[in-house]
C-alpha cells in the first residue's frame, strides 16, 4: 500500500476504513485500469477522520474528488466535491438517481458502497465529457468522435472524452489481440504486468502528436514501438484501424518467433536429453563430456529470435577464476553445422582453461 495511502487510512475512523480498503484493493478504473490512489485533504485538521480526496484515472488526467462522511452519522452516504465546477450542475435528479444508484440507496454495511458510487459517478462525468464535446458540433474534434463511433471497431466503450479550455483528448482501446501472448512476470506484485492494452492518447487541436499506451505485458513483449506519422489531415477513423492492425501484426510475428523458439528448445532437449541440466521456456543447461572434458552448454534464446541468434555459453565444471566458474561466449552458431562448430569451441575452451588456471583444483559446482 502507498505511504500516502496508508496515511489516508490510519487517519480514517475506523468505521470508514472498509470502504477505502475495498478502493484501494479491487477497484481499477478508466481503459487505463490502474489503481485509485488517496491523499489527504490538507488545512483541515478536525476532519481528517471522516474526509479524504481519490485520485481517479481518467483519460491522461487525475481526476481528485474528496469525500466526505459524516462521522456524526455514518450510517449516511458521503459527499463529493468535485475538480470540476461544471460536473453536476445542471444534472436532472432524475438522470442522477438513474446513473448513480449506489448513491440514493447507500448501504452502509456493505464495504464496496464506495467503490460502486464512484465507478457509477466516473460513469456520469463521461457522459458529461461527451456533451460537453457535442455542445460544440462545428469542431474538428466532434466530427473525429462522430466518425470514428461509425466504424464497427470501436464502440463508446473503448473512448474516454475529455474536453479542456483549448484542447480536446480522446483516450481510445485499440483492438489488439493479447489471448496468445506467452506470460511475462516481474518482480513484485505492484509490478506485475496486469491487464493487456494498447491505448492510443489523440489531442486536439495538434493531432499529429499521437501517443501509444502499451501495457506493462505489451511494452516487455514488443519491446519500443514508433507509431506511424499521422497527417494533419488524417483522420482517426482511417488512423486508429492502421495502428491497430500494424500491432497485431506484430504480435502475430512474435508469436511466429515463440513457436520457432519452442522448436529449436524441444528439438535440443529431445536429442540431448540424457544431458539436460534444465530449462525454461527460453533456456536450456547441458552437461556433456568430450574427450574426457565435462563442460556445461547453457543456451538463451531472447525475444528478438531468430533475427537474433541464441546465446550459446561454455562453462567448466573444473576450472575457476577468482572464485567462479570459467565460462566463454561463443560467437554467432551456424544451424546447419551445430555439433561439429560446439566441439571445436570445446576444444579451443578446454585449452584455454588449461593454460589460463593451469593447476587448478577440481571445483565443485553442486550449491
Amino acid at each position: 500500500m502507498a505511504t500516502e495511502t496508508f496515511g489516508v487510512l490510519n487517519d480514517l475512523a475506523p468505521v470508514f476504513r472498509p470502504y477505502v480498503q475495498c478502493v484501494y484493493q479491487d477497484l481499477k478504473l478508466g481503459l487505463c485500469k490502474t489503481k485509485v490512489d488517496f491523499e489527504r485533504v490538507l488545512g483541515n485538521f478536525d476532519g481528517g477522520e471522516s474526509q479524504f480526496r481519490v485520485v481517479l484515472p481518467y483519460c491522461s488526467k487525475k481526476l481528485k474528488w474528496e469525500v466526505l462522511f459524516d462521522s456524526t452519522s455514518p450510517w449516511f452516504a458521503p459527499d463529493f466535491r468535485f475538480d470540476d465546477d461544471s460536473f453536476l450542475m445542471n444534472v436532472d435528479e432524475n438522470l442522477f438517481e438513474e446513473k448513480v444508484p449506489s448513491l440514493s440507496k447507500w448501504n452502509e454495511n456493505d464495504p464496496k458502497a464506495l467503490s460502486n458510487v464512484l465507478s457509477e459517478l466516473i460513469s456520469l462525468y463521461k457522459l458529461h465529457q461527451v456533451k460537453k464535446l457535442n455542445d460544440d458540433e462545428s469542431s474538428r474534434a466532434c466530427f473525429e468522435y462522430s466518425a470514428l463511433l461509425g466504424d464497427a471497431l470501436t464502440s463508446e466503450q473503448d473512448i474516454e472524452v475529455w474536453v479542456g479550455n483549448h484542447v480536446t483528448e480522446f483516450l481510445i482501446r485499440l483492438n489488439v489481440d493479447t489471448s496468445h501472448l506467452p506470460e511475462l512476470y516481474s518482480d513484485g506484485v505492484d509490478e506485475n504486468p496486469g491487464i493487456d492494452t494498447a491505448l492510443l492518447l489523440v489531442r486536439y487541436p495538434n493531432s499529429t502528436n499521437a501517443e501509444l499506451i502499451l501495457s506493462p505485458l505489451l511494452t516487455k513483449s514488443l519491446g519500443n514501438i514508433t507509431l506511424p506519422l499521422m497527417h494533419q489531415s488524417g483522420v482517426l477513423m482511417d488512423y486508429v484501424p492502421m495502428v491497430t492492425e500494424m500491432l497485431n501484426n506484430k504480435i502475430r510475428d512474435l508469436l511466429s518467433n515463440e513457436k520457432l523458439k519452442r522448436d529449436l528448445l524441444a528439438q535440443l532437449i529431445v536429442k540431448y536429453e540424457s544431458a539436460i541440466l534444465e530449462h525454461d521456456a527460453n533456456s536450456a543447461a547441458f552437461l556433456f563430456e568430450l574427450n574426457n572434458f565435462h563442460w556445461i552448454l547453457q543456451i538463451d534464446i531472447g525475444v528478438r529470435f531468430p533475427e537474433k541468434p541464441p546465446v550459446l555459453t561454455l562453462r567448466s565444471i573444473y576450472h575457476c577464476n577468482k572464485g567462479k566458474p570459467i565460462f566463454k561466449v561463443l560467437p554467432s552458431c551456424p544451424y546447419n553445422n551445430f555439433e561439429k562448430y560446439i566441439e571445436h569451441q570445446v576444444e579451443i575452451f578446454k585449452n584455454e582453461c588449461i593454460g589460463v588456471v593451469p593447476n587448478t583444483p577440481l571445483v565443485n559446482l553442486d550449491n
